[in-house]
């Protein structure tokens, strides 16, 4: 369980007071497992408790195509120190080369089968226009027939 910044904090003013119990005592009385207390006050001792935690594993589609590109434009040397002052491995590098190639053909082959569905559209409104006509041209000689038998009284057609 992720614990907020200020349940932390306060923790940490309780255990660091004068005349405090001991971690377990504060462990019982504040719900929280001794060795999170432990860790807590292991960073805030050390500074570290303030870091923000930075996610490598949480990279934006746009991060990974500039890192993938520059790295691409340096060499081994250069290549292993830029890795390494950014945090990056070239397994990393490589899996973010294959989810932006396997993007970039399924945009294509994407593109393709909206042009196929264009083609496909297209080719419906023509055969609906087509029956359209025929429906308006068939409804027109019914109209027709019986004016016609109207006028001339009913007149059986040779049929």
């Amino acid at each position: 369980m992720r614990h907020s910044t200020d349940v932390r904090r306060m923790a940490l003013e309780k255990i660091l007071r004068p005349g405090a119990p001991n971690l377990a005592a504060m462990s019982v009385e504040l719900n929280i497992p001794k060795e999170t207390l432990y860790g807590w006050l292991r960073k805030a001792q050390n500074g570290s408790m303030n870091k923000s935690r930075v996610n490598k594993n949480c990279v934006n589609v746009r991060e990974k195509m500039a890192t993938v590109l520059t790295a691409r434009g340096l060499h081994d040397e250069e290549l292993g120190r830029w890795l390494r002052e950014k945090g990056y491995h070239t397994v990393q590098l490589q899996s973010w080369e294959q989810e932006i190639s396997a993007a970039l053909e399924g945009a294509d082959g994407h593109r393709g089968r909206e042009e196929a569905q264009r083609q496909k559209i297209k080719e419906l409104e023509r055969d609906l226009n087509r029956k359209d006509k025929a429906l308006a041209e068939m409804s027109a000689l019914i109209v027709l027939k019986k004016k016609l038998n109207a006028i001339l009284g009913d007149v059986e057609s040779p049929t």
